[in-house]
């Protein structure tokens, strides 16, 4: 293994240690977030780590867990990476179907493949260990085994006949020699849209396969999950369930060991009491070890059949197993806060001058909550005992974590707001393109609004249930309503401009409304009768405009709760996303290739701009000053980058397009002087756009 292939540093500017300003598209100014993480992967001897998120690909240094590069940004939108066991090539897949393999050190394609336009997602993918080979899964489940070098598929492994094929494959290896691959393919049921209907009922549940890489050949096949080869290939052992479990209440809590080649289970273990986390073969391959949520590791005589040892009472929901070159046993314990590395034969915390996340199969990053990274400082002074430093999570690097739907700026203008992906309401300073703090940090949030005093509200539906903060007392809600009678509430929640009001869609299509400052439910408002996609109050509060699914678009009076018409369309079609002017007497609709604009008394249309077919502009926003029109696209197969449209309201005139992001724009925001745009986007990134040089200052 070459020990100093260092990847090459595409796109780092060397001003900017986090990142920030690193392959920023034409006319933005920042960026904040790294994209949505798909997958991480260390590289062979421990010194960095890959990061497939939805804008390229990042490289980290190890000891730092700072970026030092970032590819493939011209698409983005990266699905799975792994390395070649030698560390000098990566091969990496994107949503296109493509997957690239690349040296290191040079950054070269050496090979690009692309598969039928039915496997255009892979969502795995495991070199061979020769190098030869990738082994890939993809979104419909179906495991292909390529060759590198001809760029061909030799092996396709279907699971059968299924009522629903999807991504379903959550784990995919190759033997250490090479001459198996195994799957687990979770065969979820699935269920109706429109009526919560399983529509796949003789689903498997979890499966683990085991197949002939070359071939196709089926070999193996049973009930479980966790699964792990042997050193020497011959066993896979795997957490299984209890026989008589179904798929409802299904708890992988046995252990079982199969002999590939006779497709025969030799040994099966049944002291846990709960979920197998983790398992490992020791390296002469007659031992295995376990780890369960019932916090007990547990070892096992392989060829005896019976337990070995135990060590119980861990105080924590996750251990992860290892053993040593020499075949001592080890386990990472996370404490939450720290982590700690035990030997546990000798029953003392690690005392090693170096370990790196490949001495232990990668377990690290595979088996621990977001893929933790061990920070492991070491010291070469002799006898000094060797610390154990904090746990570090993909989190710690993707801060601040945000779902940017919506965004919004403050009314200084210094400040934009953004929604967290799970939970709070991030605020960042947009002089110094930084996060100031996080609110609600703790509360899982489905929307927020920003009124004209600064203050902030934030909302959450689920189910039946809604709950209402102010964002700067995050104690406790200052309102909660539950439905009495069922209802299938939807993200959309819209606050009324002077914030006393709350509109929620539903996917039956009623908007259900609220007056949380008097807490009390008001009249729904009914007459659609699918899912309602938007959701929005004029600026005085008075009306309110939905677009549904079933392919009408209606203005409603609140305060009676009754229609006032029926947007006018030429044919049916569904507003998926709707905008009032800041003086509330225009309104702008997304629709199928055209973008629309209607005056808001009279709904007679004011102008109407053809979009392109593959271009659904979805995304909305009217500049403060109301002279200006945004609208960004949703994702469709073939396109690279979305666009980003500014409108000159008077005539219709596209006076600007943007390109930058590479998936569904989300959300749209102007500053208050209407001179920076923000736009955030499906990929969990938020873009700053400078545009005075098309409005002047």
């Amino acid at each position: 293994m070459k020990q100093n292939r260092r990847p090459a540093p595409f796109n780092v500017v060397p001003s900017d240690t986090g990142g920030i300003t690193w392959a920023l598209p034409e006319g933005a100014i920042a960026r904040l977030g790294k994209g949505n993480f798909r997958e991480v992967k260390p590289s062979p001897n421990g010194t960095y780590f890959a990061v497939a998120t939805g804008i390229g690909l990042w490289w980290y240094e190890m000891s730092s867990k700072s970026p030092i590069a970032l590819w493939e940004t011209e698409r983005g939108m990266i699905s799975a990476v792994d390395f070649s066991q030698d560390g000098e090539w990566i091969a990496i897949a994107n949503y296109d179907g493509v997957i690239k393999v690349m040296d290191i050190q040079s950054a070269e394609c050496l090979a690009q493949m692309k598969r039928t336009e039915e496997h255009n997602v892979y969502w795995h993918i495991d070199f061979s260990p020769d190098g030869k080979w990738i082994a890939t899964a993809n979104f419909s489940g179906i495991v292909e085994v390529l060759d590198v070098h001809r760029g061909v598929c030799i092996a396709e492994m279907d699971r059968g006949e299924r009522e629903v094929k999807s991504a379903d494959i959550s784990q995919l290896g190759f033997s250490p020699d090479g001459q198996y691959i195994a799957a687990i393919g979770n065969n979820p049921k699935v269920y109706s849209v429109r009526d919560d209907q399983v529509v796949n009922p003789d689903t498997e549940g979890m499966q683990t396969h085991i197949w002939d890489p070359a071939t196709g050949v089926p070999i193996v096949k049973f009930a479980g999950s966790r699964f792990r080869f042997s050193p020497d290939s011959r066993l896979l052992a795997g957490a299984t369930p209890d026989k008589s479990s179904n798929d409802d209440d299904r708890v992988d809590r046995w252990i079982s060991v199969w002999d590939i080649a006779n497709a025969e289970r030799i040994a099966h273990f049944a002291s846990h009491n709960d979920w197998v986390d983790a398992i490992t073969f020791s390296p002469c391959s007659n031992f295995l070890a376990s780890s369960s949520r019932d916090k007990s590791l547990r070892v096992w005589d392989v060829a005896k059949g019976v337990q070995k040892g135990v060590y119980e009472n861990f105080g924590t929901s996750r251990t992860v197993p290892f053993y040593s070159a020499e075949g001592e046993l080890f386990a990472i314990i996370d404490a939450q806060d720290t982590i700690e590395v035990w030997n546990m034969e000798r029953n003392k915390k690690i005392e090693i001058p170096e370990l790196h996340p490949r001495s232990i199969d990668a377990a690290w990053f595979r088996e621990f909550p977001q893929g933790a990274l061990a920070d492991m400082r070491t010291d070469t002074t002799p006898n000094k005992k060797i610390e154990t430093g904090n746990i570090h999570t993909f989190s710690t690097l993707r801060e601040p974590d945000c779902f940017p739907d919506p965004i919004l700026f403050l009314p200084d203008g210094k400040t934009l707001a953004i929604r967290g992906h799970r939970t709070g309401i991030v605020l960042w300073d947009v002089e110094s393109k930084q996060v100031r703090e996080t609110l609600l940090k703790d509360t899982r949030i489905t929307s927020f609004t920003v009124l004209p005093s600064g203050n902030m509200l934030a909302a959450h539906s689920q189910d039946n249930n809604i709950k209402v903060w102010d964002a700067e007392k995050p104690d406790a809600p200052i309102a909660e309503f539950t439905e009495t009678d069922p209802v299938r509430l939807i993200w959309n929640i819209a606050f009324a401009p002077i914030g006393d009001l709350l509109a929620v869609g539903s996917r039956e299509g009623a908007i259900h409304l609220w007056d949380f400052i008097r807490q009390e439910r008001l009249k729904p408002l009914t007459g659609h009768t699918d899912h309602t996609w938007s959701v929005t109050f004029s600026p005085d509060g008075k009306r309110l405009a939905t677009g549904s699914s079933d392919d009408t678009n209606r203005l409603w009076d609140v305060a009676s709760g009754e229609e006032i018409a029926e947007f006018p369309l030429d044919k049916p079609r569904t507003l998926m996303e709707i905008a009032f002017s800041p003086c509330g007497n225009l309104i702008a609709g997304g629709l199928f290739g055209e973008l629309r604009v209607w005056c808001a008394e009279s709904l007679t249309t004011l102008l109407a701009m053809p979009q392109p077919e593959t271009q659904k502009p979805y995304a909305l926003a009217f500049s403060p000053c109301g002279r200006y029109l945004a609208s960004g696209t949703w994702w469709q197969k073939g396109m690279e980058k979305m666009a980003i449209r500014l409108w000159d309201v008077a005539n219709g005139e596209n006076i600007a397009t943007l390109w930058g992001h590479p998936t569904d724009i989300q959300s749209i925001a102007f500053s208050p002087d209407s001179t920076l745009l923000a736009t955030g986007s499906f990929e969990c990134t938020t873009l700053l756009w400078n545009l005075k040089p098309f409005i002047g200052s």
